[in-house]
């Protein structure tokens, strides 16, 4: 199912006659993309359940069976390198889908706030405050563990150079690439039980996706969908040197209708 094609329904268009440029909002390139990392998500997550209902079942006959029980053990540990090669896709699709929500969003408040002389403003951090709070652990994950361990590249201070990332972060971002055996959530590998340091690496499941991680981005679609519904219930927004429109004025006058 296509996560993103709604806000289209409320794309606006800017005219700069100065320069002779149109602008679209949200951009006419980054709707498809969107919906396709989605799209990829949903199926990453689907294969990740199916893997783990097969191999739960495979292991739970050779139990019955009474076969030999390091089979089992390398059956769990084989799933475990494909749940976190899966786990690690799926972080950095996540990932994916902010940057571009996150650069729109901005883009979209740096347009309008010209175009409209500043009457009309828009604040991404505060408006996507909650939000990126919300998805945050996904993105510290993926800056320790997924995109460079800090094992490899730890976090220094730009000025003294110092090492920044605990002992227990540096050491946990390489054991956590995987999940450990029997094991469903990566992070959770701990160095040490007892350790003085503290690791900044959260844990993360690709099975929260559906009841926690996948509203996040809903929030965001609602996001999109509200500040342009206002843009439009005000267009046509003419000065004398842009005008703003709403570019689907059929699709948006069915979506009010409907309303």
């Amino acid at each position: 199912m296509s996560m993103f094609n709604e806000i289209n329904k409320y794309k606006i268009k800017v005219h700069d006659s100065n320069k002779n440029e149109l602008f679209y909002i949200p951009n006419v390139i980054s709707i498809d993309p969107l919906n396709n990392l989605f799209m990829a998500t949903e199926w990453l997550v689907a294969e990740a359940s199916k893997d783990y209902i097969k191999t739960h079942k495979t292991i739970e006959k050779r139990r019955k069976n009474k076969e030999n029980p390091q089979k089992n053990l390398d059956i769990a540990s084989e799933f475990s390198i494909r749940l976190g090669s899966r786990t690690q896709g799926y972080v950095n699709q996540l990932c994916l889908m902010e940057d571009i929500l996150t650069f729109e969003y901005k883009r979209m408040a740096d347009i309008l706030k010209e175009a409209t002389g500043g009457k009309i403003v828009f604040n991404p951090k505060i408006d996507c405050k909650n939000i990126k709070m919300r998805f945050s652990p996904i993105r510290t994950f993926r800056h320790k563990v997924v995109a460079h361990t800090a094992y490899t590249y730890p976090k220094r201070n730009s000025e003294t150079k110092i090492i920044e990332d605990s002992p227990e972060t540096i050491v946990r971002s390489i054991l956590n690439l995987f999940p450990t055996d029997g094991e469903i959530t990566v992070g959770n590998n701990f160095f040490c039980g007892f350790s003085k340091y503290k690791s900044e690496i959260p844990v993360i499941s690709i099975f929260e996706w559906k009841d926690k991680i996948k509203s996040i981005f809903e929030d965001w679609e609602r996001l999109f969908i509200e500040k342009l519904s206002l843009i439009c219930e005000e267009c046509p927004i003419k000065n004398k040197i842009f005008r703003i429109e709403i570019a689907n004025r059929h699709s948006y006058k069915k979506r009010k209708i409907r309303e």
